[in-house]
């Protein structure tokens, strides 16, 4: 005849291989036969606690703690039990019962700090934690949970601590080196850096070492880490901070990446970037329209790196298109010049916009000009111009006191979302300064009308050596769409300014004229049209100033 202690036995190797059924029947049995054995009641508790019937389990722990409150396993298991029934606070009681019961046993440590993370108590989670640590010091699982406790609370430093006490027990664990490089991420500063201050306050060794970390992790087959990896890259390289054999290392992990998942686009953008940045323009446009095959133009257009990558273009047969078919963009409008320009050699400073800008930064720009810029006459053209602002212009440009000159453009935009709106203000300027140069006035220095003039950069002219057009460059290498930057263009009265600018306008308005206009294509065609150039070896000759230090404007924060 078997006796309780052997069907528990028996009940409990079958429990252990998973014969829950077999094992469930036992214990009932013996419930029935000696309900005084509170092992019975606890391991059917269990049982039901792991079958997901989180209720029952609770009941039947529970009648285990009434026949022995002494025990500790009891307390907690009944602790996980109803944290699985989503009653937190009441299993973190239990648990601190099994400790005070057994204060030498870490497993209560380690589920009392689950139930505190449940509460939203993360520092009573950590410390629980760390006591489980005292008590089993390489415990892989608790220096895992403990890091992220602490990443949670921000407290990266310490959580990277336990994340390399990890990776020395476990060298090139996946799950540990993404942690890492989330926190040597954060040390890096560069996600909440604002741009003009990343050369200043982005730590480089730490972005290297965080990039490093994602890709030995991608590498070990952690899904999140290339994400990671792709994502920090091109957040370095548009924040101005990523040198160039970091990017090319990326790049191969992209195109990689690609093989197995063509629509990563963040990986395509990588890839794209790393040929922008080796002068290789036209074979990022081709990489990137091989791929963006698999996507609609919906997707497209949802979608910020591929909408930017979108308007890059570099092919010859791109250009050719545009001057045997010219775009209708512009010639749609209606403009008028109801003040033009004197073609008297003076530079002209073009500012373009709509009402409202001239509203907030009209004034502003007026009194710069004027005490900043004096050897400048001043062009002045607004798109869709309300009343008020083509009076107030039309006086000032009238009263002959000022050299000053204006157009005004009428263009149906209703069709257009509000950034594409902001992107034909932007782009409208090119052709009146086209407009300008035809006429015979100018140079022309196209500026932002929400910036301050620093210095005259007609004056500074004069002293320039021989040159066709003059941009402002930002030579951190951020890309096609941000290395020319459209707050100062300057084009000299010579053919080959001409000649360039013809070719941006056609840019623009081709992208207008097939709906794939959106913002920042006012800076990808200046930057395209010339590689396009160089690589036909008809470019203008090029005046660079560098953003970083540039003499000539301060740009406001808006």
């Amino acid at each position: 005849m078997t006796t309780i202690s052997e069907a528990l036995h028996i009940a409990v190797g079958l429990h252990q291989g998973n014969r829950l059924a077999e094992a469930a029947d036992i214990y009932r049995k013996i419930i029935q036969a000696a309900p005084e054995v509170a092992d019975a009641w606890h391991l059917l508790g269990v049982l039901h606690h792991q079958s997901g019937e989180s209720a029952e389990a609770v009941r039947l722990i529970g009648e285990a703690i009434r026949r022995d409150p002494l025990c500790a396993a009891y307390r907690d298991n009944l602790g996980s039990a109803l944290r699985a029934g989503t009653q937190a606070d009441a299993a973190a009681g239990q648990h601190r019962a099994a400790l005070a019961l057994d204060p030498a046993w870490v497993k209560p440590f380690g589920n009392l700090a689950g139930a505190l993370t449940d509460l939203g108590d993360r520092a009573g989670a950590a410390e629980a934690l760390r006591r489980a640590l005292r008590l089993a010091p390489d415990t892989d699982t608790y220096l895992l949970r403990l890091g992220d406790c602490l990443y949670a609370q921000d407290h990266t430093v310490e959580a990277e601590e336990q994340y390399r006490r990890l990776d020395a027990l476990q060298p090139g664990r996946p799950d540990c080196l993404y942690r890492l490089g989330l926190c040597r991420l954060a040390a890096s500063r560069v996600m909440g850096v604002a741009l003009a201050d990343a050369g200043r306050l982005v730590d480089r060794a730490a972005l290297a070492e965080a990039i490093t970390a994602f890709g030995r992790a991608a590498d070990g087959g952690h899904g999140d880490a290339g994400k990671n990896l792709f994502g920090t890259a091109v957040v370095a390289v548009q924040t101005g901070v990523m040198d160039d054999a970091t990017l090319e290392r990326v790049a191969a992990a992209a195109r990689r990446r690609l093989m197995a998942e063509p629509r990563d686009s963040v990986a395509l953008s990588v890839v794209c970037y790393a040929l922008y940045r080796r002068q290789r323009l036209a074979l990022a446009e081709r990489y990137f329209r091989k791929f963006a095959r698999h996507w609609t133009a919906e997707d497209i257009a949802a979608d910020f790196e591929m909408l930017l990558w979108s308007m890059v273009r570099g092919g010859p047969a791109f250009f050719d298109a545009l001057a045997a078919q010219p775009p209708d963009c512009f010639a749609r409008a209606t403009r008028r010049m109801p003040v033009a320009a004197k073609t008297d050699g003076r530079p002209i400073l073009l500012v373009g916009c709509d009402g409202d800008y001239w509203r907030r930064f009209g004034a502003g720009f007026l009194e710069s000009w004027q005490g900043k810029a004096v050897s400048c006459a001043l062009h002045v053209h607004v798109v869709n111009p309300p009343a008020d602002v083509e009076a107030q212009l039309m006086r000032l440009a009238g009263d002959g006191g000022l050299p000053l000159s204006v157009s005004f453009e009428a263009v149906d935009l209703s069709a257009l979302p509000e950034p594409v709106r902001l992107t034909y203000y932007a782009s409208a300027r090119f052709a009146v300064a086209q407009q300008l140069l035809r006429a015979g006035a100018g140079p022309v220095i196209q500026v932002d009308v929400d910036a301050q003039l620093l210095a005259d950069p007609g004056l500074a002219m004069a002293g320039w050596p021989s040159w066709d057009v003059a941009v402002m460059q930002d030579r951190r290498g951020r890309g096609p769409t941000r290395d020319f930057l459209a707050g100062f263009l300057a084009f000299n009265r010579t053919p080959a300014a001409q000649r360039y600018l013809d070719l941006v306008v056609a840019y623009i308005g081709r992208h207008f004229d097939e709906g794939r206009a959106f913002w920042g294509l006012d800076q990808a065609a200046p930057y395209c049209t010339y590689d396009h150039l160089v690589r036909n070896n008809t470019a203008p000759t090029l005046i660079r100033f560098d953003f970083e230090a540039f003499p000539f404007l301060h740009f406001l924060e808006k």
